[in-house]
C-alpha cells in the first residue's frame, strides 16, 4: 500500500497548519494512501481528531524513515532532523513536497538545504507568501500557490435567490473587539442568529455543515475558501481589519494576501461594520456564486493531492547527496532540533501557564464565591446594622415615650389622689344620702300603707255608692212606669172631658 508522511511542527491546538496536515492526509487517505504524521509536539484535541480519522500521529522523537514513505509533505521545515538520521538511506523513490503557508511566520520560511536538495513540489498558500519568500530564491519550475484550497467537501450549491439573513458564522481565533461589538449589536437589535467558532466561542473542527447551515460568514484566512466554495457570502475582517464583503470586484486583491485583511488593513468601527453587514449583503449574495464559478478549480484541495500523485508516480530523479550536501543537512537538522527545543520549551511553559490559568481561574472562581459570600455577610451585617439602628430608635422612642409615661403616671397619681379624696367625700355623701333614703324608705311604706287604707276606703265607698246607683236605677225605673201610666190616664180622661163638652 502506498504510504504518505506529513511533517509539521505541531499537532495540538485547531489552528491553520494542523488543520491543512489534517485535510491533506484525509485527502490523500480518500486515495487509498496509508497516512503517518509526524510532528515536534502533538497534545489534544488534534491527537483525538487524528484518531477518529484513522490517522497516525507519531512525534519526531519517534524518528519514522522518509525514505520509506512514497510521499513525503513538509511544513515548518520538520524534516531535516529525519533526513539527516537516515542519511544513509538516502534514494529517488520518495516524491518530497515542501509547504510554505505564512510570509512572515519564522518556521514558514524557505529551507536552508534539505528543501533545496530535495524539492520535487513547492507549495504556497498564497501569492503574498510566494513573493515574499521568492527573496530567498525559491525555484520557480516547481513552485505553484494552492490558495489554501478546500476539500471537495465543502463545495455544494445553495439558492442564489434567497437574499434573507438570518444566520451568522464567526470563524476566529483573534477577533478584534469591534467585530465582537458589532455581532452583539446584530443579535440584540437586528434578531440574527450568531454562532461563533473560536477560542472565544465553541472550540472545535470547522465542517461543511456548519459553513452550509451559514448565510454569511465573517473570517479571515482558510475558512474563506471553505465558504466560497459552499456559496456562501464571506464578510472578510479579523485582527488586520479587512476589506469587508468579497464581491467580484475586490476578491482577487484579497486573494493574494490569503484573505488576511493585509491588502488594506482597514479597520472600522463596529457600527460601520453593521451597516456594511446589513446593507450590502445581498450584493455579496449575488457575487459569491460568481467568485465562486472563477475559482472553483482553483479552490479544490482534491485537484492538487491528485495532481501531486500522478506527478509521484511519473517522476524519475537521479540525485545524488554528495559530502557537503550531507554536511548541510546534518548542519541544518542541528538548527532545527534547537527551534524544537526551544518550541518543546516554550509549550512545555505554554502547558505550565494553562495549567496556572486553570487554577487561577478557579482561585478566582474560589474567591468569586468568597466575595461573594462575603458580600452577603456585609450585607447581612448592614441589614443587622439598619436593624439595630431601627430598634435604638424605637429604644430612644420608647424611652421618650416612657418619660413622658412617668410624668403621665405622676400626673394620673395626684388625680388619683384627688380622686381618692373625691370618693371619700362622695362615701360620705353617699352614707348621708342612703340614711336620707332608709328614712324616705320609712316614710314612703307608711305613705304605701295610708294609700291602701285610702284604697281599701274608696272601695267600700265605691261599693256603698253602686248599691245607692242600683237602688236609684229601680226607683227610676218605677218613677217611669208611674209617670207613663199616670199621663197615659190623663191623657184619656182629659179626652173624655174634651169630648163631653163638644156634645
Amino acid at each position: 500500500m502506498l504510504k504518505v508522511l506529513i511533517c509539521t511542527n505541531h499537532m495540538a491546538s485547531i489552528g491553520g497548519s494542523e488543520i491543512v496536515a489534517l485535510e491533506v492526509a484525509e485527502c490523500f487517505k480518500k486515495n487509498n494512501y496509508l497516512v503517518d504524521i509526524v510532528a515536534n509536539y502533538i497534545d489534544s484535541p488534534v491527537i483525538e481528531i487524528a484518531k477518529n480519522s484513522d490517522i497516525n500521529l507519531f512525534n519526531t522523537d519517534e524518528l519514522p524513515n522518509p525514505f520509506n514513505y512514497d510521499i513525503v509533505w513538509s511544513q515548518h521545515q520538520v524534516l531535516p532532523i529525519l533526513i539527516n538520521h537516515y542519511i544513509d538511506c538516502f534514494n529517488n523513490k520518495t516524491f518530497f513536497v515542501f509547504v510554505h503557508l505564512s510570509p512572515y511566520e519564522h518556521l514558514e520560511t524557505f529551507g536552508l538545504y534539505t528543501e533545496r536538495l530535495l524539492a520535487n513540489k513547492i507549495f504556497f498558500n498564497s501569492q503574498e507568501t510566494y513573493n515574499q519568500l521568492s527573496n530567498f530564491g525559491v525555484p520557480i519550475h516547481i513552485s505553484e500557490v494552492f490558495y489554501n484550497a478546500a476539500p471537495s467537501e465543502f463545495i455544494c450549491e445553495k439558492d442564489s435567490k434567497n437574499e434573507q439573513l438570518k444566520n451568522i458564522l464567526l470563524v476566529s481565533n483573534h477577533p478584534p473587539q469591534e467585530v465582537l461589538d458589532a455581532l452583539d449589536i446584530l443579535k440584540n437589535e437586528h434578531g440574527l442568529n450568531i454562532i461563533n467558532i473560536g477560542v472565544k466561542g465553541h472550540v472545535g473542527r470547522l465542517t461543511p455543515k456548519m459553513i452550509e447551515d451559514a448565510d454569511a460568514v465573517i473570517t479571515i484566512g482558510k475558512t474563506v475558501q471553505y465558504a466560497i466554495v459552499s456559496d456562501t457570502p464571506v464578510y472578510c475582517y479579523d485582527h488586520f481589519g479587512g476589506i469587508g464583503w468579497l464581491l467580484i470586484d475586490n476578491y482577487k486583491n484579497s486573494e493574494q494576501f490569503n484573505y488576511s485583511g493585509r491588502c488594506c488593513l482597514r479597520r472600522i468601527s463596529a457600527s460601520e461594520i453593521v451597516d456594511e453587514i446589513i446593507t450590502y449583503f445581498p450584493k455579496a449574495k449575488r457575487d459569491v456564486s460568481k467568485i465562486k464559478s472563477e475559482i472553483l478549480t482553483k479552490y479544490n484541495l482534491d485537484n492538487y493531492i491528485i495532481n501531486i500523485i500522478n506527478i509521484a508516480k511519473e517522476s524519475i530523479s537521479e540525485k545524488t547527496l554528495n559530502l557537503e550536501d550531507r554536511q548541510k543537512i546534518g548542519s541544518e537538522s542541528e538548527i532545527v532540533k534547537s527551534i524544537k527545543q526551544y518550541y518543546n520549551a516554550y509549550n512545555g511553559l505554554v502547558s505550565e501557564h494553562k495549567q496556572l490559568t486553570i487554577d487561577n481561574n478557579e482561585l478566582i472562581i474560589k474567591n468569586s464565591k468568597l466575595n461573594s459570600e462575603n458580600s452577603q455577610i456585609l450585607a447581612r451585617i448592614e441589614e443587622q446594622k439598619l436593624k439595630h439602628q431601627e430598634l435604638l430608635t424605637k429604644f430612644q422612642e420608647i424611652s421618650y415615650n416612657n418619660e413622658e409615661l412617668i410624668e403621665q403616671k405622676e400626673s394620673i397619681s395626684s388625680k388619683l389622689g384627688q380622686l381618692i379624696e373625691q370618693k371619700e367625700s362622695i362615701s360620705s355623701k353617699l352614707g348621708q344620702l342612703i340614711e336620707q333614703k332608709e328614712s324616705i324608705s320609712n316614710k314612703l311604706e307608711q305613705l304605701i300603707e295610708e294609700y291602701n287604707n285610702q284604697l281599701l276606703e274608696n272601695q267600700l265607698n265605691l261599693d256603698n255608692y253602686n248599691q245607692l246607683l242600683d237602688s236609684y236605677n229601680e226607683l227610676e225605673t218605677q218613677y217611669q212606669k208611674y209617670k207613663n201610666t199616670f199621663f197615659n190616664r190623663l191623657t184619656r180622661r182629659i179626652k173624655r172631658l174634651y169630648n163631653k163638652n163638644v156634645d
